[in-house]
């Protein structure tokens, strides 16, 4: 073929493609002219509304907001589907098996690092704290941030170390060369507790001593309510006491009875402390209350673990005992017994749940995760996962927040695994953010000193803050009820506040009794009752020389309402009302005359 006939075609698809797509850039196809494809404009269009608006430029503004609108809810339903969305009996970003013989039990922590991203990969370690040959500080117990940023370990024999896990940045490493029972974050990274030999100590986060706590002696467990900086602690001596740490004061000390106490959990929606005993039960604490405000027999033997689900409003509670049982419970029908049970190859050593509802359960040197939420049966629920760590028992399990991580502290240090779809990925930032700088910090822990929630307000129910107290409203016995500390606190029978107290029911409780009892007979007619015989009332004498002081004071008396000064006063209008009608005539009204208009007549006329 001649080379004139072996060239392009000037007129060919592939010749028109390549213009129009060097041209594309520069120009723009007339709305008229253009196809309304899923690509670009996913098929919408303005509203007929629209098009009655002269103004072309406020027309075409009012346009592109709304399809800018639409394409974000869009775009925003598609990513919810992508992460949210799964199939019946699945989870979005969870291993799914390929068929029903596989089990996702059997996938181990390497396969998981080689299918995964590098900077995922990265955060899954091990820490090799003690054996073969080397000292164990252990065992280990741990703690992750709100935003599960910042992690800290504490070892049993004195290691205490805080660090950015994610970027490798140590904080601080200390040791304070006595035994370290356990380990808390506060508010923030900042500062951090560690529950030592005798006392509990308060660090910042660079390893210097700022508070020695001596009201929390020989501490077991600690826990740390954000929202309302209470530090609470339970010892060997069995006493439960709130720590503010935003003010020093000790709020509570409650006595439970029960002798030591080892495992401590509390709910995060409600604040509720929940401690295991020895001797099986498990008891609901708040600030309030002196005595348990819930008891429950949960196991046969002490309980060695409690963690309750925040994905379903704190509702499931998982118990597990040295009796080898694991429980799931429902808060709403603990008196029907546990919703789920089965019994571990060994007894569990820790219970913790992810923010995604995955249950970890550490027993011997293994640790598995379960799906409490699968179909019940008869059998008990099959793992999700499994790993183990030979040699080296796990004492303490912890989900990292926001990720999908699962923080192992045990006798030769600390491991991180990876869990599929354990952590939530959409994060609030003005609740939690994995990601503020120092200043955004500061701004949030100001933020969070003034939103600070009293502990009144800690209840097992928390729909019953804002309703309306209709005690107020009922009349009853008034009552003087002692107090915790001694003092004599008014209450009335029903339990109504002294603040709520109607004036009567107030003056009676203060004493004065000759006022309270102006009381309604039924018939609209009020009724004084006089002081009681050889009581004589104090009068009240203003105080101060000067008339300018007497004149303010009377003036003052003035605009009070006095309950017996207006009894005395219908009183004498009803006394008024009788004279009139004893001075009328008797016998039936006369007809009325024109004369009567000329007649002086004082009393009414008839």
């Amino acid at each position: 073929m001649p080379p004139k006939q072996r060239r392009r075609n000037p007129h060919s698809d592939e010749a028109l493609q390549k213009q129009a797509a060097s041209i594309a850039h520069s120009t723009r196809i007339p709305v008229s002219l253009q196809q309304a494809t899923p690509e670009n404009t996913l098929g919408m269009r303005p509203p007929k509304a629209l098009s009655g608006i002269k103004d072309k430029k406020l027309r075409s503004k009012l346009s592109r907001q709304y399809l800018t609108k639409k394409r974000a809810e869009r775009h925003a339903a598609l990513a919810d589907k992508y992460l949210h969305g799964a199939r019946p009996g699945e989870e979005a970003g969870m291993l799914e098996p390929e068929n029903e013989m596989e089990r996702t039990a059997r996938v181990t922590q390497a396969q998981i690092k080689d299918e995964v991203g590098i900077e995922t990969a990265r955060k899954s370690f091990d820490l090799k704290l003690g054996g073969k040959g080397t000292p164990s500080l252990g065992p280990y117990r741990c703690d992750y941030t709100r935003n599960g940023r910042h992690l800290v370990l504490g070892g049993r024999k004195g290691h205490l170390a805080a660090f950015d896990w994610q970027s490798g940045k140590l904080s601080c490493e200390i040791q304070v060369r006595e035994t370290v029972r356990d380990v808390c974050w506060l508010h923030n990274e900042s500062f951090f507790a560690a529950a030592q030999k005798k006392y509990t100590y308060i660090y910042d986060q660079n390893g210097l001593e700022i508070h020695r706590l001596t009201d929390m002696i020989e501490v077991n467990r600690m826990e740390f309510l954000p929202y309302f900086f209470l530090l609470t602690t339970i010892g060997k001596a069995g006493y439960l006491k709130y720590q503010d740490t935003s003010t020093g004061q000790l709020v509570a000390s409650h006595r439970t009875g029960l002798g030591n106490c080892a495992t401590m959990a509390q709910n995060p929606l409600t604040a509720v402390i929940h401690l295991g005993h020895a001797n099986g039960t498990v008891t609901l604490w708040t600030p309030n209350l002196a005595s348990p405000a819930l008891k429950l027999l949960a196991h046969h033997g002490p309980v060695s673990g409690i963690a309750i689900n925040a994905r379903d409003g704190g509702r499931d509670m998982v118990t597990s005992g040295l009796d080898g049982t694991v429980k799931v419970w429902d808060m709403r029908m603990l008196g029907k017994g546990p919703r789920r049970e089965w019994v571990s190859r060994r007894p569990a050593s820790d219970v913790a749940f992810s923010q995604r509802g995955l249950l970890g359960v550490a027993w011997g040197s293994h640790v598995s995760l379960y799906d409490t939420h699968a179909a019940l049966g008869d059998a008990p629920p099959g793992p999700y996962l499994t790993h183990n760590l030979p040699r080296c028992d796990p004492l303490q399990v912890r989900f990292c927040p926001y990720e999908d991580v699962l923080g192992v502290g045990h006798a030769n240090g600390f491991s991180s695994l990876l869990v599929p779809g354990a952590g939530e990925p959409n994060y609030d930032t003005s609740e939690a953010d994995p990601f503020e700088n120092k200043s955004r910090r500061r701004e949030r822990e100001v933020h969070s000193l003034l939103d600070k929630i009293q502990p009144e307000m800690i209840t097992l129910d928390p729909d019953t803050v804002g309703q309306l107290d209709t005690r107020a409203s009922r009349a009853g016995d008034v009552t003087v009820a002692p107090a915790r500390s001694g003092m004599v606190v008014p209450r009335a029978a029903d339990g109504t506040p002294y603040a709520r107290l109607t004036r009567a029911q107030r003056l009676q409780l203060d004493g004065n009794a000759e006022e309270a009892d102006v009381l309604d007979d039924g018939e609209g007619e009020e009724q004084v009752a006089k002081p009681a015989k050889g009581v004589v009332k104090e009068k009240n004498r203003a105080r101060g020389r000067n008339s300018a002081t007497k004149r303010y004071l009377r003036k003052k008396r003035a605009n009070v309402v006095d309950a017996s000064v207006v009894a005395l006063r219908e009183k004498l209008k009803r006394e008024k009302e009788q004279r009139r009608e004893a001075s009328r005539p008797a016998g039936p009204p006369r007809e009325p005359s024109a004369l009567d208009v000329f007649a002086r007549v004082k009393g009414p006329r008839f």
